[in-house]
């Protein structure tokens, strides 16, 4: 079970940092005689992100048993608000750094088709 789990972060992580950049690409691409709005470019950069998050929460809320804690082994009784902030922080730990290097990937995506392009003038 383990080895599953490890593959899916993997995958995760994997997707979250391929597909903001292919996200751009495809927003930039879209619309060769203008740009892409700030709105599309904006939301294919965090999009991954939001999207792996819900989606780690949406696995680990369920999965309330009454006892918090568990990484070293030290599980303690606790409440469902208790049990929550902790899903919730380690859903944006556990997405924070494949969502910032694709974030990041996807604006040196964005910068080379503006380089490539050129900017636009107020007629494009």
């Amino acid at each position: 079970m383990n080895l599953v789990i490890a593959l899916l972060a993997q995958l995760i992580a994997a997707w979250l940092l391929v597909t903001p950049a292919i996200a751009v690409w495809r927003a930039c691409l879209r619309h060769p005689q203008r740009r892409a709005s700030w709105a599309t470019v904006g939301l294919s950069l965090i999009g991954p992100f939001m999207v792996a998050f819900t989606l780690l929460m949406l696995l680990w809320l369920p999965a309330y048993a009454g006892r918090c804690g568990g990484w070293l082994g030290e599980t303690e009784a606790c409440g469902f608000g208790q049990y929550a902030t902790e899903a919730i922080y380690w859903a944006a730990v556990s997405t924070a750094m494949p969502g910032l290097l694709g974030f990041l990937l996807g604006v040196a995506v964005l910068a080379l088709s503006w380089t490539r392009r050129g900017p636009a003038g107020p007629n494009a």
